[in-house]
């Protein structure tokens, strides 16, 4: 029976199971050839009693720290991703203000707000909240077309990212690392959110929605599902410019594929959509020294819900195509161009470490 690991308990919850994808390390507690059982480690007690020898003196240079770059290749999943996503949110921080029925949170870089979120649930707000859950009854008659996608994205947003672009946790194991980091940044930041608003489900205020799964006990907005697909895109999508929309096609899929299961508003995927293209910008940033933002910038927004559409000029749908706040680049850095930005910004450690790996991962010819 193989033995367990009682921290490695990502496969327990409920956001996107993301942190497995890399092929590098995936098992810290295998041996050489096998994985870990009771069997095999009575075996090499056994085994041991080969080495009858007195111990000999270990040499000084042992004791030595091991270089960055060797430690950083060494480390065990778990460990490197959390020193990665450490890296990625240096900085960011999320801002509560407003009162129980007009909530508003800020997402903040350093000092600076990147993003206002305000949800309205004063008695005035009762009719367009009633407008939300209209549309989801209208979603729910075709919820059979999308049953097997929203179940299975419960766990797993990468593979239906992967449609879109010609990658393998095998052919590029590096940008699996930063893509489970991606995913853990934002499902970090949209839990920050979600305490905030503490917004119930749809299904709290209308039982007869029914959802096909066991609906989340955190707030519906923003949604951690568009969230972590937009934010995910963003990246990818400087990566791999030829697949830029198609990227964000899929992305808001999976974020509509949770109203169409009655578990989120349709404001609940705008607001992390948005939320998703500013943390992909940033870590793009952070990670590469690239500017994804739309020239002249157009942030920090504020979206409102539930009546946000007529502020945006845009409806949740329409949002993958037109996003007000990242522009599709054709060039995407060198190594030693992300290299230079790293130097030239003070950033050390992982992530420029990172960076040289996840860009010659994906080389020079990429669609």
């Amino acid at each position: 029976m193989a033995a367990s690991n009682h921290s490695n308990h990502s496969n327990h919850s409920n956001h996107s199971n993301h942190s497995n994808h890399s092929a590098i390390g995936d098992d810290e507690l295998a041996s050489l050839g096998q994985g870990s059982s009771m069997l095999l480690s009575v075996a090499l007690q056994s085994a041991m009693l080969a080495f009858n020898t007195a111990p000999a003196n270990f040499p000084a240079d042992r004791l030595q720290r091991p270089a960055e770059a060797d430690l950083f290749r060494r480390l065990n999943n778990r460990h490197r991703k959390h020193l990665v996503v450490s890296a990625l949110m240096q900085g960011i921080s999320v801002v509560s203000k407003g009162t129980d029925l007009l909530r508003e949170a800020q997402m903040k870089v350093g000092s600076t707000v990147n993003l206002t979120l305000v949800l309205d649930t004063q008695p005035a707000s009762l009719t367009d909240w009633q407008k939300q859950i209209n549309q989801l009854f209208a979603q729910k008659w075709n919820r059979d077309d999308r049953l097997t996608e929203i179940v299975l994205q419960q766990t797993d947003l990468l593979s239906f990212l992967g449609q879109a672009v010609p990658i393998t946790a095998d052919s590029q194991p590096w940008l699996m690392v930063l893509m489970d980091a991606v995913l853990e940044v934002a499902f970090r930041v949209a839990t920050d959110m979600k305490d905030v608003f503490r917004m119930p489900r749809p299904n709290v205020l209308v039982h007869e929605l029914a959802p096909p799964l066991r609906t989340p006990s955190h707030s519906a907005f923003p949604s951690g599902h568009a969230t972590e697909a937009f934010a995910a895109a963003a990246v990818l999508g400087a990566l791999y410019p030829k697949s830029f929309f198609l990227l964000r096609q899929m992305a808001n899929r999976i974020a509509l594929n949770r109203g169409y299961a009655g578990v989120h508003y349709p404001v609940d995927h705008h607001a992390g959509a948005i939320l998703g293209d500013l943390l992909g910008a940033h870590i793009v940033d952070r990670m590469f020294g690239a500017d994804i933002h739309i020239s002249p910038a157009t942030v920090p927004p504020t979206f409102s819900a539930p009546a946000p559409t007529a502020q945006l000029g845009v409806s949740v749908e329409d949002f993958a195509l037109k996003s007000l706040i990242l522009r599709n680049v054709s060039y995407r850095p060198t190594p030693a161009e992300a290299a230079n930005a790293a130097t030239t910004r003070g950033i050390t450690g992982i992530l420029p470490w990172l960076a040289e790996k996840v860009l010659t991962d994906v080389g020079t010819d990429a669609p």
